[in-house]
């Protein structure tokens, strides 16, 4: 009884201790595992932090910059190869203009009509408004009764005169020797007077069939090269003498009328400078004629001045600002070339000042007036060294930093 009593004690006590034991050992690896946890955070803060206190790979849009981002810093010869060229900026004396609205007008001397020396009708039309032609293209086709009755008399007097060549002087007499030869050079003179080229006419009795081609059909040829601004007529159309068929202008240069008061007309002297400014553009001219009378109408003189126009900005019938320049000289100004001045993003004027270490920086300014190719300037001082050139291309390199042009 007490043996039995004693095993079981024994056995009881062995399985609290197991117990015990377990829970301990729990314990121990429950904090043995947040202890680990807090190390790993530990470690985590400190890498991040590191992280911070590391410094951030610098972001610029050039090596080297002036105060505030506005500082161009380029080399002579990367200045000279883009076009930049310094200067110091002084008063200069400009020759004093005129400005008053003109008309663009087709250069007269440049241009020619087509039209038929005799009744005609349209056959068929070879150009159009607007094309391009040069001298000899075909531009209309016509048939005329004179020019049939023209070609026969030609055939005629063409073989006739082949055959008394060919008998000679020996067998024919002088008399008909020269009135076959006459006869023959009339009858090509009256078409040539028709408006038959020598080709067409040589082609008349060159042909061995005389039905080669269209009796009392001829074509009328360009006269000059130039753009067709008019054509106003219709395929089988009548045509008399005089008629206007086609006008073709070479616009090449073109005239710009400017109408002044009889006073500022006496200043102006033919051989002037000019300068025609249009919406996207100046071009220069030159005065090629002062009127000698008054329009009866506005009272005014019109001055004829010839410019070139081989971008085609300028159209017949256009309307533009016409500066002329008068003998008189103004009084000294701080003036820039008008290529200097750039505008910035909201529409300010700037031009582009060095300075003492080389640099340049963009400087806001105001535009008085402008003077043929000059700009008369506030807001810069007299003696600063200023980019007259190449200003464009500076504004390009600050935009490709993203620079604000005002630095705002």
């Amino acid at each position: 009884m007490n043996q039995k009593f004693l095993a079981a004690l024994v056995g009881l006590i062995l399985i609290v201790s197991l117990g015990m034991y377990a829970v301990i050992s729990g314990e121990q690896g429950t904090a043995d595992g947040d202890d680990s946890h807090a190390h790993a955070d530990e470690a985590d803060h400190d890498e991040s932090s590191n992280h911070a206190d590391s410094p951030a790979p610098k972001v610029d849009g050039h090596d080297e910059e002036g105060e505030g981002g506005q500082e161009l810093i380029l080399a002579a010869e990367s200045l000279s190869a883009a076009g930049v060229r310094i200067e110091v900026l002084a008063p200069v004396v400009l020759s004093n203009s005129i400005t008053v609205p003109a008309e663009i007008k087709e250069n007269a001397y440049n241009s020619s009509i087509v039209t038929p020396r005799i009744p005609a009708i349209v056959v068929k039309r070879h150009k159009r408004l607007s094309e391009t032609v040069e001298v000899g293209d075909p531009l209309v086709t016509l048939f005329s009764r004179d020019v049939a009755d023209a070609e026969g008399e030609l055939l005629v007097a063409d073989r006739e005169w082949r055959r008394v060549r060919r008998l000679g002087r020996e067998v024919v007499s002088e008399r008909r020797y020269l009135e076959a030869q006459v006869a023959r050079q009339q009858a090509e003179a009256q078409l040539l007077s028709y408006g038959l080229g020598q080709d067409a006419v040589d082609a008349i009795t060159s042909s061995k069939e005389p039905r080669a081609h269209s009796l009392g059909e001829f074509t009328l040829l360009a006269g000059q090269v130039g753009v067709i601004i008019s054509d106003n007529f219709r395929d089988g159309e009548l045509i008399e003498p005089g008629q206007k068929l086609f006008e073709i202008v070479d616009l090449d240069s073109v005239w710009v009328i400017a109408r002044l008061e009889i006073d500022d007309a006496n200043t102006v002297n033919v051989g002037g400078r000019a300068w025609v400014r249009y919406e996207n553009g100046t071009q220069k001219g030159v005065v090629e004629q002062v009127r000698s009378t008054v329009d009866e109408e506005t009272r005014t003189v019109d001055v004829r001045i010839l410019a070139s126009n081989l971008d085609r900005n300028l159209r017949p019938g256009q309307f533009v600002q016409a500066e002329v320049e008068n003998g008189a000289n103004g009084e000294p100004v701080l003036a820039v070339p008008s290529d200097a001045l750039v505008r910035s993003s909201d529409g300010d004027w700037v031009i582009f000042e060095q300075d003492d270490d080389g640099g340049l920086k963009p400087v806001e300014v105001e535009r008085q007036r402008v003077i043929g190719e000059w700009t008369v300037i506030e807001g810069i001082r007299e003696g600063a060294s200023i980019a007259v050139s190449g200003a464009f291309f500076l504004q390009s390199e600050l935009a490709k930093g993203g620079f604000d042009i005002h630095n705002h």
